[in-house]
């Protein structure tokens, strides 16, 4: 399979509590092969079928009728990958995603299944717990920091290559799948080697959330906020906002949805430099938010503007106590519903305790059950999440 690729920049830049870099490096995604596709006998067909191709074999799944990856799944490394895979998405499945889907139906259901736009800052290649809490959205937008990445050419991989392509996976999904969050410090080391960024695990959890990739594009954000096809590096050194759009569809069927992923300091003084960027979230219209072990850097006064942003253009936000403040959704504005525990954060964050939200807590009758782990305090029991609707 023939990959033509398109160059573009990919601002990256580490986000610990209280701390941003500045470094930036380049990256590639891979685009179509125009050499036409035999046409194959399996489910539903797609513009350019590979990359449904290459996400079931990242994800560990069986390959379609058709596949060129056919071959390279009958290999014992892949085969004792898959069935690993398999091993820990059924247990995943059965310790905590189950219990968040049947929560968000409960709790949330006319949210959780609106077509309305969901926007999801801070997010790492998470968008397996967008879907899980919001499957009904036709477009997700994920913004973080991580480089965007390529799609991998497994189709011509060695032997070896695929074995440090499958521990790459391994390490990078660890701590998600079992603490529900990435660990930026080791998305830094992951995403620069067989990983090259947020694109294939994106293209992971599609194919493991039953979702068919129909197209992968480059994409940007121009000076006017709207997603446009990549472009050649700016020469008057404009910032450029760098993305993949993602279509797909759920069982490969029904209307084509997408996933959009641009890697974007959030920083006040990035954006300065980038006002295109809240162009784009003002255009994104009234969007449902989603934030989750956002390392509390909405705490801080040089993150105000993307938590103003937020803040404006949010209909309905879902977050854990790391993202913005409890002080900051005032009660003549929203509607808040609070869900499991909270005393403190974890000791890493100690800093960040919020005497007002833990007072809230303890009214009686205050907070509903929360029966699964999520965020920093991912244990059953040691969780929680605020559910905060705009009035009027």
């Amino acid at each position: 399979m023939n990959f033509l690729k398109l160059r573009f920049s990919a601002m990256v830049c580490l986000l610990l509590a209280g701390v941003a870099a500045t470094a930036c490096q380049s990256h590639t995604v891979s685009d179509a092969a125009t050499k036409e596709e035999p046409k194959a006998k399996g489910p539903a067909k797609s513009e350019h079928r590979e990359y449904n191709d290459v996400a079931r074999f990242l994800a560990g799944l069986p390959p379609e009728e058709g596949s060129r990856l056919e071959e390279a799944s009958a290999r014992p490394a892949f085969v004792k990958y898959a069935a690993s895979f398999d091993k820990n998405w059924i247990k995943l499945n059965k310790s905590k995603l189950d219990a968040m889907k049947q929560w968000a139906s409960q709790e949330m259901p006319e949210v959780s299944h609106a077509s309305s736009t969901l926007f999801y800052p801070f997010s790492g290649p998470d968008f397996l717990h967008a879907y899980t809490f919001f499957p009904g959205s036709e477009r997700y937008a994920l913004i973080a920091l991580e480089p965007v990445g390529s799609v991998p050419k497994v189709e011509t991989m060695t032997p070896d290559a695929m074995d440090q392509l499958f521990a790459s996976v391994d390490r990078s999904l660890d701590s998600v799948l079992s603490f529900s969050f990435f660990k930026t410090d080791n998305m830094k080391v992951d995403l620069k080697k067989e990983l090259d960024g947020t694109l294939p695990i994106l293209m992971i959890f599609l194919a493991r959330t039953n979702n068919r990739i129909m197209d992968i594009h480059p994409v940007e954000i121009d000076a006017s906020g709207k997603v446009v096809p990549a472009s050649a590096p700016s020469a008057d050194n404009r910032p450029v906002l760098n993305g993949v759009e993602i279509v797909f569809q759920t069982d490969g069927k029904g209307p084509e949805r997408r996933l959009e992923y641009f890697s974007v300091n959030l920083q006040n003084d990035y954006l300065k430099q980038s006002p295109a960027f809240v162009q784009y979230v003002e255009n994104l219209g009234n969007v449902n938010t989603y934030l989750k072990s956002a390392s509390y850097l909405m705490y801080k006064a040089y993150f105000s503007t993307i938590r103003k942003t937020i803040l404006d253009h949010s209909a309905f936000v879902l977050e854990d106590d790391s993202a913005i403040p409890f002080k900051y959704f005032e009660a003549a504005d929203w509607d808040v519903e609070l869900y499991g525990v909270y005393s403190q954060p974890i000791e890493m964050f100690k800093e960040h305790q919020q005497p007002d939200l833990a007072a809230a807590y303890r009214k009686p009758g205050a907070a509903k059950p929360l029966t699964f782990g999520i965020g920093y305090s991912w244990r059953p029991g040691q969780s929680n999440l605020l559910a905060a609707k705009r009035k009027g």
